[in-house]
């Protein structure tokens, strides 16, 4: 029996499906805008080698802080606000790159840009692996693991084609549209 109920709990909800979306879309954007960044920054806003990749690496360091600090907002605000909160800052944040600024302030959008994803990519990790059926655990993070590696695979293919064709403002335009599809899956988990 134990092998008909592991066929009967259900994988593929729509809650598992949105949540990976998101979790896709979230690492797409990060793969694709630490492409694009360096050159952006030396390009556009005429940063040395080592200011830019500093612009590129001050996102992980951000990430880093959002996973650190999320624990304590986890309990205070629930698992639904803390998600929306980081996807909203993360879609605010995604924005403010299309206007023109000095390297400075590009390090603090940066900054503050990546804690925002570490925020919401730390609820995701919490709500999925609430969300997989106890019985179906390590092939659901399997799957669910899977749309990180597809978004690592897809941003920076995304990046160096956009970057080929189009000006940085037409990458940013499309980041912040797909922030803002992280934001409306969000919604609905």
């Amino acid at each position: 029996t134990s092998m008909s109920q592991e066929q009967e709990a259900p994988l593929w909800t729509p809650n598992f499906i949105l949540i990976s979306l998101v979790n896709f879309q979230l690492v797409l954007v990060f793969y694709l805008l630490v492409i694009i960044i360096v050159g952006y920054s030396v390009v556009e806003l005429g940063a040395s080698t080592a200011q830019a990749g500093l612009v590129s690496g001050l996102f992980i360091v951000g990430t880093l802080f959002g996973r650190l600090l999320i624990g304590k907002l986890l309990n205070r605000l629930g698992l639904k606000n803390t998600l929306v909160i980081g996807l909203t800052g993360f879609l605010l944040f995604s924005g403010l790159y299309m206007i023109p600024a000095k390297l400075e302030v590009l390090l603090g959008i940066r900054l503050i840009h990546g804690f925002m994803m570490g925020m919401a990519s730390t609820v995701l990790g919490t709500v999925i692996a609430q969300t997989i059926p106890a019985t179906r655990r390590g092939e659901g993070i399997g799957y669910f693991s899977m749309s990180s590696t597809l978004g690592t695979a897809i941003g920076p293919f995304v990046g160096i084609w956009l970057m080929t064709n189009f000006n940085y403002q037409v990458i940013f335009i499309f980041t912040t549209i797909v922030a803002l599809s992280c934001l409306i899956c969000g919604l609905f988990i």
